[in-house]
């Protein structure tokens, strides 16, 4: 290829238009109708709570799952929601295990069943709910065959009390060590000094929310369903999911996972690698600097790769310009803005068509090499499980 013609299309592949192709990373799916979690809320019913209380907390519940949630399990369809229910003071009731409510109608009708009375003592310990709770998980979803679905306690308290035994946060740590996601909303009264401090110690990063502070305008319901949003979009075991930051767990998730492969090999055998490593997957892309800067973190932190760094990621030139990699039968997405070639890159060499990320004395970034020529480690990347994609048991048996 002559010289001129090779630089005009490398400069349409970099500063080419095209605006009217997506330029941003997969989001985590939003549709509420499709949310497979089993779910347990753990209500505080002690004379703390209020009659009041325990209504508004019941109208939060209905109004969070009102949203075309396909409550209990459907052979024919995978995306449901199964939801138990425990109520609490000085000790716990299950007013509903996880198989028990089998429609929006039965959860709706339970729910205002069982908030019907206040009970009878100021005694409150939020420790006996999340143990029965994690009881429920035990015996009705691990180990079951919605083992693979995200588990989630929801926690409306209107006290934090308890030492030694009654102490909630060892369960709590207990049950998030078990990949068990804790939603914490704080119902204040006069007293309660410290329960939101406490209830953000048991809740999941960004997770803890306030009745005085977020039931504004219908905000609480809002925050409550983009949380188990979010807990529904989750990678398997080994995988990365892609979020703001990689060392703020509170960051808003993406729905991309992202997996560092300790396996040197040339760029074309790294892209074939991470084709078969399931449905949806590739080379990484890295579509801003934030991107390009998580992988990165998630590198340095990966054992198997070592100073200076070097990895391949999806960029490649292909019919006269830089375009992304992208899963098995889709459009591949030309290079926009921003561009992290180190200095003196991308080299004008017909054979140098690929792309990897080198450490250099001050800066990582894109070097263009020769496909067949330079063994590195690599970088791939698929879509998250969430409500646009449910991932089956194989999934997780394949990973």
């Amino acid at each position: 290829m002559k010289l001129g013609l090779l630089i005009l299309l490398l400069l349409v592949g970099v500063y080419g238009d095209y605006s009217s192709l997506s330029y941003v990373d997969r989001p985590c799916g939003t549709d509420l109708s499709n949310l497979w979690l089993d779910v347990v809320a753990v209500v505080d019913n002690s004379q703390g709570m209020t009659f009041n209380g325990l209504q508004n907390v019941g109208l939060n519940i209905v109004n969070v799952l009102n949203n075309g949630t396909r409550i209990g399990s459907n052979t024919f369809e995978p995306r449901t929601t199964r939801f138990g229910l425990v109520t609490y003071n000085s000790v716990a009731t299950q007013n509903a295990d996880l198989n028990q409510y089998q429609s929006f109608a039965d959860t709706f009708n339970g729910v205002f069943d069982a908030f019907l009375t206040v009970a009878n003592t100021t005694e409150s310990y939020l420790a006996t709910g999340l143990e029965l709770a994690e009881k429920m998980f035990v015996d009705q979803s691990f180990n079951s065959t919605r083992d693979h679905y995200k588990k989630v306690v929801i926690v409306y308290a209107s006290e934090y009390n308890g030492n030694g035994e009654l102490d909630p946060l060892p369960i709590a740590e207990r049950l998030k060590l078990s990949d068990v996601n804790i939603i914490t909303v704080a119902y204040e009264q006069p007293g309660s000094a410290g329960l939101l401090q406490g209830l953000s110690q048991i809740a999941s990063p960004g997770f803890s929310f306030s009745f005085a502070k977020d039931n504004v305008a219908g905000n609480l319901v809002n925050e409550v369903q983009i949380a188990l949003l979010q807990s529904n979009c989750f990678c398997a075991n080994d995988w990365i999911q892609y979020s703001g930051s990689y060392f703020d767990p509170a960051s808003t998730r993406y729905g991309i996972c992202i997996l560092p492969v300790t396996m040197p090999q040339v760029w074309r055998a790294a892209k074939m690698s991470c084709s078969h490593r399931w449905n949806n997957s590739n080379l990484a892309t890295e579509f801003n600097q934030a991107k390009h800067d998580f992988i990165l973190s998630a590198v340095r932190n990966t054992q198997g790769f070592s100073p200076p760094y070097q990895y391949h990621i999806g960029l490649n030139y292909v019919s006269g310009s830089w375009v992304w990699t992208q899963p098995t039968g889709r459009q591949q997405v030309p290079l926009q803005q921003p561009l992290m070639w180190l200095s003196g890159y991308p080299q004008l060499a017909s054979d140098k068509s690929v792309v990897m990320n080198q450490q250099s004395a001050h800066e990582t970034g894109w070097i263009n090499i020769a496909s067949m020529n330079v063994v590195a480690n690599s970088v791939c990347e698929t879509y998250s499980c969430d409500t646009d994609n449910y991932c089956d048991a194989q999934y997780f048996k394949n990973q």
